[in-house]
């Protein structure tokens, strides 16, 4: 007769889990990627740490600063004077902010969203911007 000693060790079977939406496999622990379907399967939390990398913030239009009207950046307020480091602008392409050099930078490697964009009622909170 076989020794069944070692099924002790195994944790009790129970009704929690989690259920892949795609094809109703149970699993225990998230992440895991489906072996059923191939679906990855992650918590909320998951999904929001991952998000800026799912939907990047799109690059800026790089342009001179004399070419366009607007004076100062629209993130700090700074005035553009006509110095090489204010030489270039960048400006979002989906709301047209004008934004300088370090708060490109900044949107683009800390916030990952555009002020301009946040803060105009039409332009949908869905976009990729």
């Amino acid at each position: 007769m076989d020794d069944l000693g070692h099924l002790d060790d195994l944790p009790p079977l129970n009704t929690r889990g989690y259920y892949c939406p795609q094809c109703t496999a149970k699993y225990c622990d998230l992440p895991a990627e489906c072996r059923v379907c191939g679906l990855m399967l992650v918590t909320a939390p998951h999904l929001a740490r991952s998000y800026r990398h799912l939907f990047p913030l799109k690059h800026f239009n790089e342009i001179l600063a004399e070419e366009i009207s607007a004076k100062e950046c629209y993130g700090c307020q700074k005035t553009f004077t006509a110095t090489a480091a204010d030489k270039n602008v960048y400006v979002c392409r989906t709301c047209q902010q004008v934004f300088c050099f370090n708060c490109d930078i900044f949107l683009h490697e800390t916030v990952h969203s555009c002020p301009g964009c946040a803060s105009n009622p039409t332009i949908s909170q869905y976009s990729n911007t």
